[in-house]
């Protein structure tokens, strides 16, 4: 195929040039090669679509000469890849490779070929079932939290594209789009959830480098995951405003002010898991975040509620339903829209001027805990009714349960909130 002169390229050349149909063949397709590098060549078709290729003969392929001199054969070519991405220095260096290659008497075409196979039955999707199947599923007891994070935010996007391809940018793409739709915690959790897929890729050698070592999210630094607490005013109009929400989010989120457990741990619970004999909430390891039983005692307040709950036939349908218990409740984000109006309201009618302070479901656990240090509880009660793990040595050699502790805590704390709300 007929070429142009050689011409040095440099990035911004190849950036710039442009197709000349005076100087391209009849297959409507210009060449240029590379003084630097010859044999690789910038194919330039008449859309200005741009690519990198090397041509090549391999030594030995042309059998040998009658003096014993190994022949090189007729000539090859490998297709580098389109421009963008694929730069000027990452061409030169694979068209030296092939070429190198070539006179060494062997032929990267079957490696590349070989590559690609890889390359393409390794695409996101693939890699991701097996990744949940060998890695999360068997190690991790909240594990379809992971596949739901991965599921809902990355699949999608990234289903048919492999593995190798992901860079940097498509990270960095993927967190701007949830950023931009004020999802910070579902941001958060991708990253967190990719970190550890992307280096189990790289420990089996699916890919060499992880795209997200080393990624830098400014936005995503200032988590106030720790969240705050609620003053008296906040509570009283919280309570307030969850009464008269009615079933089922205004009894679910009155239990989470009295109890300061996770939303999970009461959205998810069944009837079977509530003891009334011992007056308590027994979550079970399965669906545990610590992957172990958690024991919630229940004050009288707490159980009157529960009392008040709808019942269906069974001894196992969920607490929290609008499928008769067949199925837990979800649609979380609208439920607190929900309370956050009715919050809003309780303030109207109470004459209140100031604007609503921004305020999440996972703060009322933070109250309850400030609550409870500020009526005397220590920190071993205080972790051990929120069903935080026990810290370093804690963790081996204190097996005790604080079971009495946690009872009297959570009764006291009852009785506070029940003098701010009536």
């Amino acid at each position: 195929m007929k070429s142009l002169n050689r011409k040095r390229f440099t990035q911004q050349g190849v950036e710039r040039l442009r197709y000349d149909k005076t100087a391209a063949p009849p297959s409507g397709r210009m060449e240029v090669e590379d003084e630097a590098c010859p044999g690789l060549l910038l194919r330039v078709t008449p859309r200005n679509v741009k690519s990198f290729s090397v041509i090549y003969r391999v030594l030995g392929e042309g059998g040998t000469s009658p003096k014993g001199r190994l022949l090189a054969g007729k000539q090859h070519r490998i297709t580098l890849g389109a421009t963008p991405p694929l730069e000027l220095t990452a061409a030169r260096r694979q068209a030296r490779d092939i070429m190198q290659a070539a006179t060494e008497g062997r032929d990267l075409r079957t490696e590349r070929r070989e590559k690609n196979l890889i390359r393409s039955v390794n695409t996101f999707e693939a890699v991701f079932k097996r990744f949940m199947e060998i890695e999360i599923i068997p190690n991790i007891a909240a594990w379809k939290n992971v596949d739901g994070v991965l599921r809902r935010n990355v699949l999608p996007l990234w289903a048919n594209t492999p593995v190798h391809d992901i860079r940097r940018s498509h990270i960095h793409e993927l967190i701007d789009g949830l950023v931009k739709e004020g999802k910070h915690g579902s941001a958060r959790e991708v990253r967190k959830h990719l970190s550890r897929f992307f280096n189990w890729v790289v420990d089996r050698e699916i890919i060499a480098d992880n795209p997200i070592h080393g990624l830098k999210r400014s936005d995503l630094q200032a988590s106030d995951e720790a969240g705050r607490a609620l003053s008296d005013e906040e509570i009283r109009y919280v309570w307030q405003a969850a009464a008269s929400l009615g079933y089922p989010f205004g009894p679910l989120y009155q239990l989470l002010l009295l109890t300061g457990q996770r939303r999970t741990e009461w959205a998810s619970a069944s009837r079977s898991e509530i003891n009334l004999d011992k007056n308590w909430l027994e979550v079970p390891k399965a669906r545990y975040k610590g992957d172990r039983d958690h024991i919630v005692p229940l004050s009288n307040e707490a159980l009157a509620i529960v009392g008040n709950l709808p019942t269906w036939s069974g001894n196992d349908y969920h607490l929290f339903s609008t499928t008769d218990g067949r199925v837990p409740i979800s649609g979380f984000s609208k439920g607190k829209v929900r309370l956050d109006e009715a919050v809003k309201k309780a303030m109207i009618d109470q004459n209140v001027a100031s604007a609503l302070v921004r305020y999440r479901v996972h703060d009322l656990r933070v109250t309850c805990e400030t609550r409870l240090a500020t009526l005397g509880f220590n920190q071993d009660v205080r972790d051990a009714v929120l069903g935080h793990a026990k810290p370093g040595l804690q963790k081996t050699y204190n097996k005790y349960g604080y079971f009495e502790e946690k009872r009297s805590a959570l009764i006291e704390y009852a009785k506070h909130l029940m003098e701010l709300v009536n």
